[in-house]
């Protein structure tokens, strides 16, 4: 996901090899061959133009130059689903193309993105389709349009041969390896403050041996569900598009809330297990040179997440899941920096989500049920 600093500055240029401005999203979902066409063109164009870094197609924004873009936002209706479009895009194609698919909010609109970045070239089409032509190479010369001369695409050969820059691609997704959502519903269960020690009673006629209470038991369990109530669980996914391996790959997360609140992280699997109400010594058997770790050290926790040597075209996941304790509703902003040996400047991927639900204090007697819900699991 773009971050809102990167967007600011591309709405202060203006159009050219590497930047295109549409007010409307393109037709795909119900539209004819001709219509989707539009879209398939200028990401082709985009693809195969000349230029230093990545491309962007900005939705939602009317160029105003010298000014910078005026952001007109887009309607609710007509979302495009990134997977589908790319499914249209590369199924047309003779080599596959990477790109990102994103629809979000910036200053308060809806907006849409397409993100192209450098990568070998030519980009054609297998077949005719709507007002396309097969094999003809659609190159963006400027702000315009145009299919490539013999020379133009003879120079994208030469600068195949060159070692291309690194192509890396991060996907935020569920622990049901679905896109992360950018809206949450969650409950916020407030308990009391202090609550008392666990004491269980026993019947004493038998000589059975004694197992000490868990005096936590209490405790544990306000803490049990104020956790599964309101976590977030995402899975990190790294995709090396490049053509050569990336070596000591590496993410650190960072998860920022709004003023005033706070928030957690943590490995899936270090989320509380059901509390007993006895003291068994359960112990989670530690696991030597664990691949994500949570530093809580900072003014906020950091996630570190080792991925190793990535070699082209492998696909990567996180050793496992993270999650995510917000302490109250309200808008939040995943960080992901992505380094590696191969990748001099860190390259920072975001994610926004808002997170709505109400904040309900726990009576004694609520408390009591949920505790004993708990003992019948």
């Amino acid at each position: 996901m773009l971050t809102d600093t990167l967007l600011e500055e591309l709405r202060c240029r203006g159009e050219g090899a590497d930047l295109d401005y549409k007010v409307e999203r393109y037709p795909f979902s119900n539209a004819s061959d001709e219509e989707k066409s539009e879209i398939l063109k200028d990401i082709l164009a985009l693809a195969n133009a000349h230029r230093e870094g990545t491309g962007y197609i900005l939705i939602g924004f009317k160029e105003k130059s010298p000014h910078p873009a005026e952001v007109v936002g887009l309607s609710s209706q007509g979302v495009i689903d990134d997977s589908r479009l790319q499914e249209f895009v590369n199924g047309k194609l003779e080599s596959k193309l990477e790109f990102r698919y994103e629809e979000r909010l910036f200053e308060g609109r809806h907006i849409a993105v397409i993100s192209i970045p450098k990568q070998q070239r030519p980009f054609y089409l297998k077949r005719d389709y709507g007002k396309l032509t097969k094999h003809a190479v659609y190159l963006r010369r400027g702000s315009a349009t145009a299919i490539a001369s013999p020379r133009e695409i003879a120079m994208m050969g030469a600068a195949n041969t060159a070692r291309g820059e690194v192509r890396v691609l991060l996907s935020f997704q569920s622990p049901e390896n679905q896109p992360l959502q950018y809206r949450f519903e969650r409950e916020f269960l407030i308990f009391p403050e202090k609550l008392p020690d666990f004491a269980e009673s026993r019947n004493e006629m038998f000589d059975f041996p004694r197992i000490p209470s868990n005096k936590n038991y209490w405790r544990d369990g306000a803490y049990y569900y104020s956790s599964w109530r309101r976590v977030i669980q995402v899975r990190f996914i790294l995709d090396n598009n490049s053509e050569f391996s990336i070596g000591d790959a590496h993410l650190e997360v960072t998860c920022h809330c709004p003023e005033g609140e706070a928030v957690s992280l943590l490995r899936a699997d270090c989320m509380p297990e059901v509390p007993a109400t006895s003291y068994l010594a359960h112990v989670r058997p530690e696991r030597a040179n664990q691949l994500m770790v949570v530093d809580n050290r900072g003014s906020k926790p950091v996630a570190h997440v080792t991925l190793g040597t990535i070699r082209p075209g492998q696909t990567v996941r996180a050793e496992d899941d993270l999650a995510i304790l917000p302490s109250a509703p309200g808008r939040y902003l995943l960080q992901a920096r992505i380094l590696a040996n191969e990748i001099p400047n860190p390259l920072l991927i975001e994610h926004e989500f808002e997170l709505v639900g109400s904040a309900t204090k726990v009576g004694v007697s609520d408390f009591l049920a949920l505790m004993d819900a708990l003992a019948d699991e």
